[in-house]
Formats: structure tokens, C-alpha cells, sequence
């Protein structure tokens, strides 16, 4: 029984970490999108894909790359956005991978691994005005900051259970044991196990 309650704490964590994960994400991914960079990637978690959709192709085990290469002949990265919208494809992968550590938007012209890299493209990060990259690389953070507002106002809306503070041992001589009453108990002098 101890088992289950460790394996259900665990999940529970790893849920909880993970919808941070998407709300900081989808924070990246709106911005970029609103800027108009083309978003090749959104993804949750590190490594190969368990599941991916892109629209065009639907749901898939593993990536969709080899559905996009089977359906047009190229990579879906190396395929211009005409291509993409000629041949009816979306152009991000949104995926589900194994490593639930993180997460990560996929831009053209931005590549973490290789912060030499480039895109001559119009959409491509490095392309996109200095100040639209600024709110893209924050909105992320933006985004987690909301959501920790949005959550507070609704648990402190519902209510939330604190249990009473219980005085354990006080002090003789501290700031505890002097304390004087106010009100009703004004003639209380110290606070009391």
C-alpha cells in the first residue's frame, strides 16, 4: 500500500511538473507565433517522441516526420511554407517524449545546440525584430507568473485549509512569554503551550 501512495505522489509530481512545463512552453510558442516565427517544434519532455501530432497528418507513435518525408519526399524542415500549405501540412510538430524533465519550442533560426545557427528565411527567429525576440524569450516566465496569479485567485477563492498554529514550548524570557493581551484578554500575560 505504501507502494501505491510513493507511485501516486510520483505521478502526481511529474503531472504537476509537466503542466508547468506546458503553460511555460505555450507561452514561448503564442509569442513566436504572434511574431510570426515559424515554429517547427512544441514538445514536452526530451528525447524521441512517444506521440506526435501535426496537422495534415494526425496522430502518430513515434514523430511525424517520416509521414511528412513519405507524403512529400522531404524532411518537413526543409520544406518552405508554400510546400507545407500546398500539400495540406501543419507546420509544427506538437510531441510527447520520453524524458519528462522539460520541454521545448522548436523556432526556424534558433537552435540551443548550436547558437551559431542561422536561417536567411523571412519567418526564422534570427530574422524577427530585436524587440519581438525579447517577448518571445520571456513569455515563457510571463506566462508561468500568470498562471501562479490565476491559481492563487482561484485557491484562496475556493479556500484553503490551514491547520490552527499550536504553541509547543515557549521560552522563558523570550519576546513569547511577556506578551501582553489585548481586548477581552488583556489581562494574559505571556502566550501558553
Amino acid at each position: 500500500m505504501e507502494f501505491l501512495s510513493g507511485l501516486a505522489s510520483i505521478l502526481l509530481f511529474l503531472l504537476g511538473f509537466g503542466l508547468l512545463i506546458f503553460v511555460h512552453e505555450l507561452g514561448h510558442f503564442a509569442a513566436a507565433k504572434w511574431s510570426d516565427i515559424r515554429t517547427e517544434a512544441f514538445a514536452i519532455g526530451f528525447g524521441p517522441p512517444i506521440i506526435s501530432w501535426r496537422k495534415g497528418i494526425g496522430w502518430t507513435l513515434g514523430s511525424t516526420t517520416s509521414k511528412v518525408k513519405q507524403k512529400t519526399g522531404l524532411d518537413p524542415r526543409q520544406l518552405s511554407d508554400q510546400a507545407l500549405v500546398d500539400q495540406g501540412i501543419g507546420e509544427t510538430e506538437y510531441s510527447i517524449r520520453w524524458l519528462p524533465l522539460g520541454g521545448f519550442v522548436r523556432m526556424l533560426g534558433q537552435d540551443d545546440l548550436a547558437p551559431a545557427a542561422s536561417s536567411s528565411e523571412d519567418r526564422s527567429f534570427n530574422r524577427t525584430a530585436i524587440w519581438k525576440r525579447m517577448i518571445v524569450v520571456s513569455a515563457g516566465v510571463t506566462m508561468n507568473l500568470i498562471f501562479a496569479a490565476i491559481l492563487f485567485v482561484i485557491a484562496f477563492s475556493i479556500g484553503v485549509r490551514f491547520e490552527a498554529p499550536t504553541i509547543g514550548m515557549v521560552a522563558t524570557g523570550s519576546p513569547a512569554s511577556i506578551a501582553v493581551g489585548t481586548g477581552a484578554a488583556e489581562d494574559l500575560i505571556g502566550l501558553k503551550p
